[in-house]
């Protein structure tokens, strides 16, 4: 063979090679349909949205592109093409359109009592268009359409997502009233995609850190002093402090505040288990002079806070930040992507947050992990440390949550509560977490129930501290 024949066979492979690599990638950029060819005014559209993933066709490899839409199609389809990130909001998997259509419920985007699954029109798909991008349908210019003057169809219009229908006396009609169709759908997401920015859906929060701005108390006089200076304390990882009472007791008088004060740590450590599932463990000692008649005079209680867990104070402290920066990640990324809102209500975002513990933490059936860093960033914890979780996620997001201890049986047991208008809710976070643990799943029995279900109901249970806050 010649050295210009062995050219001509190099020549040929290299060809080859070429061509065989460039279909595949072609392919992958064109995606073709049995019932849509290049003379269809919505070939360009169809094959760039199904190009990018934003519709799909059917198994036997057509498009049935005059196929009306449903309600539910239409909202997922505006919501993938505006790139909002809905996954995982309604906590639920059945039936597929729950989380986008929950979504698009607490934003008012879907009407109350409208049918996800009955079929959308024109003026319906506008109409969600021009909620999920934020449009401000108050600044239309035109009034262009012969059969409507409907603001939203005109800002459509306007920003060249629609064009309407042309009538043989040279007008356009709008026709919202007719179904629209998965080609027609797939020509507005197309503009939508050229001619319109996405919209923000990440709402401005500042973290509520209100409920841990406690100060040093300015007396040590009563029960309530007793308690905000254990409250001082915790949040402030303050490990010792010491306060004055001045008077003069007897030694049986002195014991009897010691007490008070050691159980004022409890009435604290309710307010404030995110801290006190770190600080468990508390002492209180007395110093004092004495007087002629053996009475103590001005006495100095001495607090001091540590842990059963014998980690030393610079790992503890170490541990407490890294709990408080995880959640206050976890509270501004859920307000950032959409499952919480500025708009809910204090019982709404408690669920949302109910369910995010849920799907997010697994009980230790090792009771080894009992603190709220344990729950948050080791994803593991028995009640206390869920508790301490839920507690500090709920306030931070403006959600006013207590801790409510008692036993179940002969176990201990801790839960979260909240006060609305003179009534405890309870919700247990640590029971709507199965066991084993099932990904994606949580069980709502336990969620927002009075005193009198967990009294009476199944799993009995006893309150340590069975009054009004």
């Amino acid at each position: 063979m010649s050295k210009n024949s062995r050219k001509l066979i190099c020549a040929i492979l290299i060809i080859s090679f070429v061509f065989c690599f460039l279909p595949q990638t072609f392919a992958d950029a064109v995606v073709s349909f049995s019932d849509v060819s290049k003379n269809d005014y919505f070939y360009t559209e169809v094959t760039e949205m199904s190009r990018t993933g934003v519709v799909s066709g059917y198994g036997d490899g057509s498009f049935l592109p005059q196929n009306p839409v449903k309600h539910a199609e239409a909202i997922k389809l505006v919501c993938s093409m505006a790139k909002i990130n809905y996954a995982g909001y309604s906590g639920k998997t059945s039936p597929w359109y729950s989380d986008v259509w929950k979504w698009a419920q607490d934003r008012g985007i879907v009407s109350s009592g409208t049918d996800p699954n009955a079929y959308a029109t024109r003026e319906n798909i506008c109409s969600y268009i021009a909620g999920i991008y934020k449009l401000d349908v108050s600044k239309t210019i035109s009034n262009v359409f012969s059969d409507t003057d409907s603001k939203i169809a005109n800002t459509l219009y306007d920003y060249g997502v629609i064009k309407g229908i042309p009538n043989e006396d040279g007008t356009v009609s709008f026709g919202g009233s007719q179904n629209v169709k998965r080609c027609d759908t797939c020509i507005m997401l197309y503009r939508l995609n050229e001619k319109v920015s996405l919209p923000n859906w990440s709402e401005s929060f500042l973290l509520d850190k209100s409920h841990y701005s406690v100060s040093r108390p300015a007396s040590f006089a009563n029960f309530d002093d007793y308690a905000n200076a254990w409250s001082y304390m915790l949040v402030n990882k303050v490990l010792k402090d010491s306060f004055q009472i001045k008077l003069t007791c007897t030694k049986a008088q002195l014991e009897e505040l010691s007490e008070d004060i050691q159980l004022a740590y409890i009435f604290a450590a309710l307010d404030y288990m995110e801290y006190a599932s770190f600080l468990d463990q508390w002492g209180v000692e007395a110093s004092y002079s004495i007087d002629r008649s053996g009475n103590c005079i001005n006495p100095m209680f001495t607090l001091t806070l540590s842990n059963s867990f014998g980690l030393p104070e610079q790992e503890l402290k170490s541990q407490i930040t890294s709990f408080e920066n995880t959640c206050d990640q976890i509270v501004t990324k859920l307000y950032a992507q959409g499952p919480l809102s500025t708009n809910m209500s204090v019982r709404q975002k408690a669920l949302v947050l109910y369910k995010y513990v849920a799907f997010n933490t697994k009980y230790d059936t090792g009771y080894n992990y009992y603190n709220g860093y344990d729950a948050a960033v080791r994803g593991t914890a028995v009640c206390q440390g869920y508790t301490a979780m839920y507690n500090y996620l709920c306030n931070i997001a403006g959600v006013p949550m207590e801790c409510m201890t008692g036993t179940v049986g002969e176990d201990a047991h801790a839960w979260s509560c909240i006060y609305i208008d003179g009534t405890r809710y309870n919700i247990d976070c640590t029971w709507g977490d199965p066991i084993p643990d099932r990904p994606n799943y949580c069980d709502e029995t336990w969620f927002w129930v009075t005193d009198s279900f967990l009294k009476t109901g199944n799993n009995s249970r006893t309150f340590d501290f069975d009054i009004p806050a």
